[in-house]
């Protein structure tokens, strides 16, 4: 066996390789609210998957929120601030000891969007279809682009 004196006597790799897998799975414990091999329903905050587009006279966004109530869904804007918040209740079909996987999320969520200057927040439509929100933004007359023709003289 070969000493290497710079890592002491009585050093033991397993150990270290044992101490970083419990700091990995404290890790991800911490950053996805549950630890590798346990399934458990996730109680913290999380984020739907949300599109946003841009279109000539509005801004688009697309939230995927199935499984949600419309009564559970809140929209807001302050300050040039979208905003849509709610919550997901874990299905009752499915009791804690009976879970296998789980991957989709619960509990409440929330999603924050900066609006640029050019959304009319007067004249914002929101719908609900198949589980995904649509939220148009209509922009400001004075932003859409105004073509103007030139003469000839």
């Amino acid at each position: 066996m070969v000493t290497q004196p710079w890592l002491g006597p009585g050093w033991d790799p397993s150990g270290d390789f044992a101490a970083i897998q419990q700091e990995m799975n404290r890790l991800f414990e911490s950053l996805l609210g549950q630890a590798p091999g346990r399934v458990q329903p996730a109680e913290r905050t999380w984020a739907p998957p949300m599109d946003v587009c841009e279109t000539k006279t509005e801004v688009q966004v697309l939230v995927e929120l199935a499984g949600i109530p419309l009564a559970r869904i809140q929209i807001e804007i302050v300050e040039g601030v979208l905003t849509i918040r709610g919550e997901r209740d874990p299905d009752p079909a499915f009791r804690q000891d009976q879970l296998l996987q789980l991957e989709r999320r619960y509990g409440p969520f929330y999603r924050s969007l900066n609006l640029p200057s050019i959304v009319d927040p007067e004249g914002v439509r929101a719908s609900y279809r198949d589980g995904v929100l649509e939220i148009r933004l209509p922009k400001r007359p004075e932003a859409t682009p105004r073509v103007i023709s030139v003469e000839a003289v």
